[in-house]
C-alpha cells in the first residue's frame, strides 16, 4: 500500500499541469518531485510550503503534503531505490539540470528487471519536451511491463490531451480511474476532454465529481466554462467573477467578455476584453472581440442618441 501511495503522489507531482499556477509554483513542484524521487522527503516538503506561502489554498500541495506526510511517518525509504537505483540516478541528473545523463540513465535502467518504472520516467521525460509520440511509446512500454501501474495510464490520457487526441484520451483515463476511482485530476481531464468533443452533459458530470473531490479555483474554472456552453452566461460570468479571488489571468477576463457580450452588456464587455488584452501578449482575437463590443456599445449609444427628445 506504500508503494501505491508514494507511486501516486510521485504521479501528481509531475504529471499536474494547474490551470492557475504560476511559474515559480510550477517551478517549486517540479524542484519537489525530484526530491521526492531521491528520497528527500523533507526538502520535498520544504518546497510544498513555498508553494502554500504563495497560495495558501493551493488544495493540489495540501494533498501532496499530507501524502507525503503519510509516507515519512511510515518509512523513510523511496521505493524508487529499491525498484530502481539507476532511475534514483536518472533524477539526480535531472536535477541537476543534465538532460543527457538524465536520458542515458533511463534508457539503461529499462533493461532491468523492473523496466516499468524507467518506461514511466522516460515517458515523463519525452513529455516535457513535447516530443509526444515518444511518450506515449514509453507509456505503452510502462503499462505494457507492469499493467497495474496506473500512472502510465494516466501519462497517457495526459499525453493524448495535449496533442487534441481528445476521443483517444478517454480510454487510459477510464483504465486508470478503474484503479484510483478517487482521483479528482482524472475525472477533471476526462471533463476537460469530454468538453472538447462536444460533449457537455457528461464533461459537467465529471467536473462535479472533480469539484466533489478537491474544490479548487481550476475546476470551478472548468464548471463555469461548461455553464458558458450551455448558454447560462449570467451565471457563468458570476462564477468566473468568483475566481478572481484566487487569481487574476487573461482568460478569466475573455470569458468575462463573452458573457458580457450574450448579456447585451457592452460596456462591460470592453472593459474586460481591455483588461483581458492587458494580461497577454498580442492577442488577434481578443482585439477583434474588443473591437466588436466597442462598435456594438457605440451603435447603442447612437441608437438611444437619435430617440432621445431635443429640448426646445
Amino acid at each position: 500500500m506504500k508503494k501505491i501511495l508514494l507511486s501516486l503522489i510521485l504521479s501528481a507531482l509531475i504529471c499536474y499541469a494547474p490551470v492557475f499556477s504560476n511559474e515559480i509554483e510550477d517551478d517549486y513542484f517540479d524542484i519537489a518531485a525530484n526530491y521526492c524521487v531521491v528520497g528527500d522527503y523533507n526538502s520535498a516538503l520544504e518546497y510544498l510550503e513555498k508553494i502554500l506561502q504563495i497560495n495558501p489554498s493551493n488544495q493540489h500541495a495540501l494533498d501532496l503534503k499530507k501524502g507525503l506526510n503519510h509516507v515519512i511517518s511510515n518509512d523513510k525509504k523511496s521505493f524508487i531505490d529499491n525498484v530502481s537505483p539507476l532511475v534514483r540516478q536518472a533524477m539526480e541528473y535531472k536535477r541537476a539540470g543534465d538532460e543527457t545523463g538524465e536520458w542515458n540513465t533511463l534508457v539503461k535502467a529499462t533493461q532491468d528487471a523492473n523496466a516499468y518504472i524507467a518506461y514511466y520516467y522516460l515517458g515523463n521525460f519525452y513529455r516535457s519536451k513535447k516530443e509526444y509520440k515518444s511518450a506515449l511509446n514509453a507509456y505503452s512500454a510502462s503499462s505494457s511491463a507492469r499493467p497495474d501501474f496506473a500512472p502510465a495510464y494516466l501519462g497517457t490520457a495526459i499525453v493524448l490531451y495535449e496533442m487534441g487526441q481528445f476521443n483517444s484520451a478517454i480510454n487510459p483515463i477510464d483504465k486508470y480511474l478503474s484503479f484510483n476511482p478517487e482521483d479528482d485530476l482524472a475525472y477533471a481531464i476526462k471533463s476537460r476532454a469530454e468538453f472538447e468533443l462536444g460533449m457537455i452533459l457528461q464533461a459537467q458530470e465529471d467536473n462535479e465529481i472533480a469539484i466533489k473531490i478537491n474544490d479548487c479555483p481550476e475546476y470551478r474554472f472548468d464548471k463555469a466554462k461548461i455553464l458558458f456552453k450551455q448558454g447560462n452566461a449570467k451565471e457563468s460570468r458570476e462564477l468566473f467573477k468568483s475566481l478572481l479571488n484566487d487569481i487574476q489571468i487573461s482568460k478569466i477576463y475573455e470569458y468575462m467578455g463573452l458573457c458580457d457580450l450574450a448579456l447585451n452588456d457592452y460596456t462591460q464587455a470592453v472593459t474586460d476584453f481591455d483588461r483581458a488584452i492587458l494580461l497577454t501578449n498580442d492577442d488577434e482575437y481578443l482585439e477583434m472581440k474588443y473591437n466588436e463590443a466597442k462598435q456594438m456599445l457605440e451603435s447603442k449609444n447612437n441608437g438611444s442618441s437619435s430617440q432621445t427628445e431635443l429640448p426646445y
